[in-house]
């Protein structure tokens, strides 16, 4: 993005969003005005306001597109990879993010339910949809992997899910304090073995 203020609109909308991103991220909703805005970007408020009418939409768009760049990713392994591949990716992709220098500013969308849940709706409904999409990504995975014998199928797979879910989220926490990477790990090794195939249960079912 140029450097340059007050320009017509030539600028990448994703672009801007991302830097309009990073500002929330670091100040949250409330604090960032949009000369904090105006100041990151390089744009006028002019430009900013023929894309969007006000901070409260700029702020909805940047939340939505780092939702939904979650979203894919997590689609993608599902997708891509074994059961057992997919899971690992997860834990170990979310354990990386949490113990970077970044990992300290934590998961937006849980920095955004802390500031402004309850009382916005517009917000609930999105950390809602992006929770659980997360949710049922990963029992897709769990599922899969019962069916084909690589999972514990003792264990209902929903159950399972919202359990590493937690963990994951608890882990985007965990990493505001920049925790050690191995420790991490070790943890994310301990939810593989608990998901695995327990040998004693190889043809029980799970409730549903």
């Amino acid at each position: 993005m140029k450097s340059s203020v007050g320009r017509p609109r030539e600028f990448d909308p994703e672009d801007f969003l991302n830097t309009a991103l990073e500002c929330f991220w670091q100040k949250g909703y409330r604090a960032t005005s949009m000369a904090d805005l105006m100041k990151a970007s390089g744009l006028a408020s002019a430009s900013i306001y023929k894309l969007y009418p006000d901070k409260r939409a700029i702020y909805l768009a940047a939340l939505q597109q780092y939702m939904d760049e979650g979203i894919t990713r997590g689609a993608k392994r599902k997708a891509d990879l074994s059961p057992e591949a997919a899971l690992r990716e997860t834990l170990e992709f979310v354990a990386l993010l949490s113990s970077a220098p970044d990992g300290e500013k934590g998961c937006f969308t849980i920095a955004a339910a802390s500031e402004l849940l309850p009382g916005d709706e517009d917000v609930q409904r999105k950390v809602s949809t992006k929770f659980n999409a997360i949710i049922k990504t990963l029992e897709g995975i769990l599922c899969k992997g019962q069916a084909q014998q690589v999972f514990r199928r003792n264990e209902d797979a929903r159950v399972m899910a919202l359990s590493i879910f937690m963990m994951l989220e608890g882990m985007r926490i965990y990493g505001k304090i920049q925790p050690d990477r191995e420790d991490l790990k070790r943890c994310n090794e301990f939810i593989i073995r608990t998901v695995l195939l327990d040998e004693k249960y190889p043809t029980r079912q799970a409730s549903t």
